[in-house]
């Protein structure tokens, strides 16, 4: 499985180009972060899930305002109230300060990211049942959400 094509990461490449027969992602890797990035990134891929009232929320994401806000708003349907609680703008996770293939980066970072949240959510809460979904706005707008399948 390739989860995205090795050409979007320009800087990877002018690497891979300079050391053509001994350069890989995980020199890249040992260059571009240390053991304390690696583990969040970890958590990041396969986050915890905490329960609240029946309701399945990201753990790293979870706002107890926000939720009891979306609650009044959704009038109580659990689906509507995970979905909304745990969405997040798929740019937002990162600082964007650069401007080549972006768009490209950001859909890649998207499907990265869903295909490894429903495979943790297999496998770490096989009872829940969640969909990870992502929705693109109509000003081009990536985002990804959580929920319960009823």
């Amino acid at each position: 499985m390739n989860l995205f094509s090795d050409d979007i990461v320009s800087e990877y490449q002018k690497w891979r180009k300079a050391n053509p027969n001994n350069f890989s992602w995980w020199n890249f890797v040992n260059m571009k972060a240390n053991l304390d990035t690696a583990l969040a990134f970890a958590k990041f891929y396969c986050p915890e899930i905490i329960e609240i009232e029946e309701c399945c929320f990201l753990k790293d994401k979870y706002n107890y305002e926000i939720y009891e806000s979306w609650k009044q708003e959704c009038k109580g349907n659990k689906k509507n109230i995970e979905m909304m609680v745990n969405l997040y703008q798929i740019c937002d996770f990162f600082e964007i300060n650069e401007t080549d293939n972006e768009r490209e980066k950001i859909v890649a970072l998207g499907n990265i990211l869903k295909f490894f949240w429903t495979t943790t959510f297999e496998k770490m809460y096989p009872d829940k049942k969640l969909k990870v979904e992502i929705y693109e706005e109509p000003d081009e707008e990536l985002f990804i959400t959580v929920y319960s399948e009823e």
